[in-house]
């Protein structure tokens, strides 16, 4: 005891800083994890409060689900992958008791940024880890690479924390809680009316200021000649552009005749909602 007295005494005021910290944290954890004894989860209850929510705010259903443009096959058709969306996986997770998420950036430098994302299971005594290399630099529609500016950075550093949090808390929930949550997503969307999924994707769309003619052109019809499928996608997509998965011009990409796009000047130039995450990687196992 009395050498680590010493020791503290001997710590500079930011070194004494991190130390008082690192104890923090660690009597947390300890008593989070006797806690998680005491009070041992119940998935059911939890699967049923999830559920719940859903049938309380059934709007939440529109909010729970993304659609990504991933690139075209070898005939030329866009393919897209759907998930659980950010707003969707910190819902369950913050219900997932005898647990706790966060992210942090974990260093920087001249070129970019790790961020980290974790989630803790005290109950099961089980971590998981996700990081993410942030480049500080982006490419302009004309090929031109620049530099964010630092405003613009800690937005892309926010976008980027939300899919990572996303990714961390997706891979540590079981996948029977997050398949029942997703199908009771889908039941509620598909017992939705064309009127409310319309009205909604119209509110959504002026939020983030994404042009009514980029969308229309895109898919080649107005918005209100749309069938109820098709507005469900795209509210999937402007999900995508909310979280920072795709930029505008990814998620509605103007449509090309021949060497030259059409109606060009609807695009949204040089915009990105956060740089690609490269380097990414996970891990995960007990304490």
């Amino acid at each position: 005891m009395e050498s680590e007295t010493n020791a503290l005494q001997a710590m500079s005021g930011q070194e004494k800083i991190i130390a008082q910290g690192n104890t923090l944290v660690k009597l947390e954890n300890n008593t989070q994890m006797a806690i998680s004894v005491q009070r041992p989860r119940k998935e059911v209850d939890i699967l049923s409060a999830s559920l719940k929510e859903l049938e309380l705010y059934p709007s939440m259903a529109r909010e729970a689900l993304y659609v990504k443009p991933v690139g075209k096959d070898d005939t030329g058709v866009m393919k897209s992958v759907e998930g659980l969306s950010i707003r969707a996986a910190e819902s369950i997770a913050n219900r997932w008791t005898n647990s706790a998420y966060g992210c942090e950036l974990v260093s920087e430098d001249d070129e970019s940024a790790l961020i980290a994302g974790v989630f803790l299971d005290y109950e099961n005594n089980t971590r998981h880890v996700v990081q993410a290399r942030v480049s500080k630099f982006y490419k302009k529609r004309n090929g031109q690479v620049v530099q964010h500016t630092p405003d613009r950075f800690d937005t892309v550093i926010k976008a980027n924390q939300s899919k990572v949090l996303r990714e961390v808390i997706l891979r540590s929930l079981p996948a029977g809680l997050k398949k029942e949550y997703e199908n009771k997503v889908r039941r509620i969307l598909k017992a939705d009316s064309i009127s409310n999924i319309r009205n909604s994707l119209m509110e959504r769309i002026e939020n983030l200021n994404i042009p009514v003619e980029l969308i229309e052109t895109c898919r080649g019809k107005a918005i209100k000649d749309m069938k109820k499928e098709e507005l469900t996608e795209i509210v999937g997509l402007t999900n995508a552009v909310r979280d920072g998965e795709v930029s505008i011009n990814e998620a509605f990409p103007a449509k090309k005749t021949g060497a030259t796009e059409s109606k060009p000047g609807l695009e949204i130039k040089d915009t990105q909602v956060v740089s690609d995450a490269g380097d990414a990687g996970a891990t995960e196992g007990g304490k």
